[in-house]
């Protein structure tokens, strides 16, 4: 929940555990000041109980140690990818605790182009590891998600995500062969192949699947070290096509036919607020460097220039006769596979609405990883998601109860400035992503200034505090977990949000509690995250 900066804790110059981190780590790596604290303890969304410290290992076996030493003396810790969680996944809920920030672990340890594996440590970003892959013609089957330019491995594994490949491939956990993981008591757990004697880490099942225990687990199980992920050539032929539809039944009979088909990489979908957001959103310098990325992405000097030209004479008209439009990519090794996936996605899509301009994933693809300026509205208000994964047969009652919803407080949405869109996506054949995103007027906080492109910050709007607005959505993000709860949903970043444990079967419920217990004794680790 969005609340006012807590008075920061005093620490102590002589405190003896921060002398004692001190030593271990060196002093760059343990931050005390006022301003790194307050940074660390916030989310897109939130912020946490004041901090009394916040550690950064430049090495996995030293964070082992760390932890060994936290939670000897009792001391609460809460894990930190590359803080672009929105669900309270390292926010401390009590004051007095130390965040272990993985950025320091930023490290590929092994490409291995013979076996197909590569080895990441925990704070390497997924742009990063991307770049790195690239000059071998190889790629995870997951390659991250649209934040991958700050988003890590290690946050990623720990509240699974989705965005690129995830149409093919499923989220980040699905494209893991294995995983080192610091316990409570300092130990280093390895997973899968990797944690067999001399075996390399090049396949995850070797009897029960210990790489999945520790996938979403919001860092509440141990913190990640490092990921070893198996690899995929790169093909080097990448397509988009675009569909619009006049209503959501169109748009989601068109994304559940393509996504049954498997042949395309990613497909999304925006409803007409984020298609306008698209349309009103960007300048000049922005537009030209996406059409400098398309002109680099293209398969040679013509097509690019090709490419280039349809985009910029499409500009951003190409949805303004479109209520809600769905986007795909095909990854192909030759011209005679692009034509065959290109035609299954547009005999799926086609009975539900009509091809446009491909501007949208040609932009997407050619450009992934794009500064962070989402993270607050078009005209600079906050912003939150909230999202549930249902299956296709579900998704028009609670499209419907949502509707219902937003109904009922609608008085009240436009009396406080409350907005509400959403995207949708498909993971893998079989479950379809509603994301709601939600705008309000509200102050900033120091993420934001810091997270942010400096011309951005500087350019959009600032609000004043508004407790009642953060009041209303904070109701009204409640409703809507509830009502994804209702409906069956699965969530990708548990955190401190959605409600695993609610109605879980007694068993599954009795032996998570038991692992945790296992590899958290004191209950110390990221404490709260998944309602342990």
């Amino acid at each position: 929940m969005t609340q006012p900066l807590q008075t920061p804790i005093d620490v102590s110059a002589d405190d003896p555990l921060i002398r004692d981190l001190r030593r271990l780590l060196g002093d760059a790596a343990v931050l005390t000041d006022a301003d790194a604290l307050a940074f660390h303890g916030q989310d897109v969304y939130g912020i946490g109980a004041p901090l009394r410290a916040v550690v950064r290992p430049a090495s996995r076996p030293a964070l082992a140690q760390a932890l060994g030493m936290l939670t000897a003396a009792g001391v609460a810790i809460v894990p930190r990818g590359g803080g672009m969680s929105y669900s309270g996944g390292y926010l401390a809920p009590t004051a007095g605790a130390v965040l272990v920030d993985t950025g320091g672990l930023d490290q590929i340890v092994e490409i291995n182009p013979h076996d197909m594996y590569v080895v990441a440590e925990a704070g390497v970003t997924w742009a990063a590891l991307d770049a790195a892959l690239a000059p071998h013609g190889l790629r995870t089957p997951f390659w991250g998600p649209f934040s991958g330019i700050r988003a890590t491995v290690g946050g990623s594994i720990s509240q699974n995500a989705v965005t690129y490949g995830t149409g093919l491939h499923g989220t980040a956990v699905d494209s893991l062969v294995g995983l080192e993981v610091a316990l409570a008591d300092g130990r280093l757990v390895r997973t899968g192949s990797w944690g067999h004697g001399a075996a390399a880490p090049f396949f995850r099942h070797f009897g029960p699947d210990l790489t999945g225990l520790f996938g979403g687990d919001a860092g509440a199980l141990g913190i990640k070290t490092a990921a070893a992920f198996r690899l995929v050539k790169r093909r080097p032929i990448t397509t988009g096509v675009s569909f619009g539809f006049q209503d959501f039944q169109g748009l989601l009979g068109g994304m559940a036919a393509v996504a049954r088909e498997g042949v395309v990489s990613e497909g999304f979908g925006l409803d007409p607020f984020l298609q306008n957001q698209r349309l009103g959103m960007g300048d000049l310098k922005s537009d030209l460097k996406m059409l400098l990325a398309v002109g680099k992405a293209g398969r040679g000097p013509v097509e690019a220039l090709w490419q280039m030209a349809k985009i910029a004479v499409a500009g951003r008209g190409f949805l303004k006769d479109v209520n809600y439009s769905a986007h795909y990519t095909v990854d192909a090794a030759d011209r005679d596979e692009e034509r065959s996936l290109l035609r299954r996605v547009r005999a799926a899509a086609a009975p539900f609405g009509r091809e446009i301009e491909n501007s949208m994933p040609t932009v997407v693809r050619a450009y992934p990883f794009p500064p962070l300026n989402h993270i607050l509205g078009p005209k600079g208000e906050r912003w939150v998601p909230v999202h549930g994964i249902l299956p296709f047969s579900r998704v028009g009652d609670f499209r419907a109860a949502l509707e219902d919803l937003y109904a009922a407080r609608a008085e009240a949405m436009t009396r406080h400035k409350v907005l509400v869109a959403a995207m949708f996506s498909t993971v893998s054949t079989n479950a379809f992503l509603y994301e709601i995103a939600i705008y309000w007027e509200e102050a900033r906080a120091a993420f934001h200034d810091r997270m942010l492109e400096p011309a951005a910050a500087a350019s959009l709007a600032r609000y004043p505090a508004n407790p009642e607005g953060t009041a209303l959505v904070e109701a009204l993000k409640a409703d809507i977990v509830d009502l994804f709860h209702r409906h069956g949903a699965a969530h990708l970043q548990v955190g401190r949000l959605y409600p695993l444990a609610a109605d879980r079967d007694p068993a599954a419920a009795d032996l998570l509690r038991s692992v945790k217990r296992w590899a958290d004794p004191a209950g110390l680790v990221n404490p709260g995250a998944l309602g342990l």
